[in-house]
């Protein structure tokens, strides 16, 4: 039988696809005009088998048309993934469609350039009253630099770099030119302003960090538990977060609170996340920004120093099963199991192991639920693993394998195990590595 297009099958489903929410994720979230790009699609509540699928540009739409699978009666809602391959493609703006689907996915694609004549440092929106360094080949003839088609205000220029003053413009992702006596040189989609009050900047420009803690205040047997981040911003420029950072400083009166450049700042967590917070900060800065997490009893001050929490960066998220290794199961220790998913609320199948095991001694399906300090990612905490499962008791070292069920390719998942002594409060932090 030839394969028949799904939209002519979706005129008899309908009702059972009202709530269909497509999403579309890009590997790598940042690619450039040399690297391949691949389109991962996750339809939850789909209701018909996908036999292939076919990529379509027509200049800068792309379209991914989905085709049945023959013979399939669609009668039943599933969940459907799949990973397009997209190819190279030139540097530009792109708008991705997968079609049909009664909720049409789409999705915006940035293509950076991948060898452009120059750099832009900062790539992304500051206060708005920045400076940007433009860094170069032969730029001392320069006679002026355009971020789209906004004039920049030259400050300063030299053989091999180029200081303008911020542009002030609308969101949105601009080319940005520099006008030259031989010509123009240009950088395709080199510079980025988020929209404000917006709940995701471009994946292209900002990565998603999680600090899996990030919450002061009272905890069990008289504990007072303090949350410290700290930065070492190594760039030339301040560290701008897409939206509401924690990472900037307090003042009593108006101030800059970014971390500013080559310093390193501190800050102390307040009692409202309590399960932890993701931050958007910018890629290009990233390679020369370090940090740090720790959680400390402070009531216990003169004992110990605290315990560092790991910091979570987009590489170390997981699109697969992962585990969690010699946890221990000796009652005088509060264990404790943090799930995350940057993507959504969603289950995991949590699975606990002897060692050596290859049978369960428990297993559970816990449901992440949608958190605002998480951007909506999912959360989700079993306070007292021991206690919750009784039959895991002096069986350690145990092994503990998440699962998350929604695989697409998509990297989102993490997790971590805290151990508490119930006598000294000391905590021990388990992550996968």
């Amino acid at each position: 039988m030839r394969a028949i297009k799904i939209l002519l099958l979706l005129l008899l489903t309908v009702p059972l696809l009202g709530q269909i929410v497509p999403v579309v994720r890009f590997d790598p979230p940042d690619p450039t005009s040399r690297t391949g790009v691949y389109a991962h699609v996750h339809i939850p509540g789909f209701a018909c088998g996908i036999d292939h699928w076919e990529v379509t540009r027509d200049r800068s739409t792309i379209t991914i048309t989905m085709f049945a699978t023959p013979g399939v009666e669609c009668i039943r809602a599933a969940t459907v993934d799949f990973t397009a391959d997209l190819g190279v493609l030139p540097a530009g703006i792109y708008v991705v469609n997968v079609d049909p689907t009664v909720q049409r996915a789409t999705a915006g694609l940035i293509v950076r350039d991948g060898n452009p004549p120059f750099d832009v440092r900062p790539n992304t929106r500051g206060s708005g009253t920045d400076l940007i360094r433009i860094v170069g080949h032969d730029l001392g003839d320069a006679t002026s630099v355009h971020f789209g088609t906004t004039a920049a205000e030259v400050v300063s220029v030299g053989s091999e770099w180029i200081i303008v003053k911020e542009p002030g413009f609308a969101p949105g992702v601009f080319d940005v030119t520099v006008e030259k006596p031989g010509g123009t040189l240009k950088s395709t989609a080199a510079y980025h302003v988020p929209t404000p009050n917006a709940l995701f900047a471009s994946p292209a420009f900002y990565e998603h960090v999680l600090l899996p803690v990030y919450w002061s205040g009272p905890g069990a047997y008289g504990a007072q538990w303090l949350t410290t981040a700290s930065l070492y911003n190594g760039n030339e420029y301040p560290l701008t977060a897409a939206f509401f950072s924690v990472l900037r400083q307090s003042c009593p009166v108006m101030c800059d609170g970014r971390p500013p450049s080559k310093t390193m700042t501190i800050t102390n967590a307040d009692g409202s996340h309590t399960s932890g917070i993701v931050e958007q900060l910018p890629r290009q800065a990233m390679t020369n920004v370090d940090l740090t997490l720790n959680v400390r009893d402070t009531s216990r001050g003169l004992q110990d120093l605290g315990t560092e929490i790991p910091v979570v960066r987009e590489s170390q998220f997981f699109a697969r099963p992962f585990s969690i290794t010699n946890v221990p199961s000796d009652p005088r220790y509060r264990v404790t199991l943090r799930l995350y998913n940057l993507e959504w609320g969603a289950p995991f199948g949590v699975s606990v192991y002897q060692r050596g095991g290859t049978t369960p001694l428990a297993t559970q399906l816990v449901t992440l639920n949608p958190d605002a300090g998480l951007d909506n990612g999912g959360f989700a905490m079993i306070s007292d693993l021991l206690a919750s499962f009784p039959q895991i008791v002096g069986m350690g070292p145990l092994r503990i394998e998440i699962d998350p069920l929604i695989r697409n390719g998509i990297k989102s998942a993490w997790g971590f195990v805290t151990v508490t002594n119930n006598d000294t409060q000391h905590v021990t932090v388990i992550s996968p590595q």
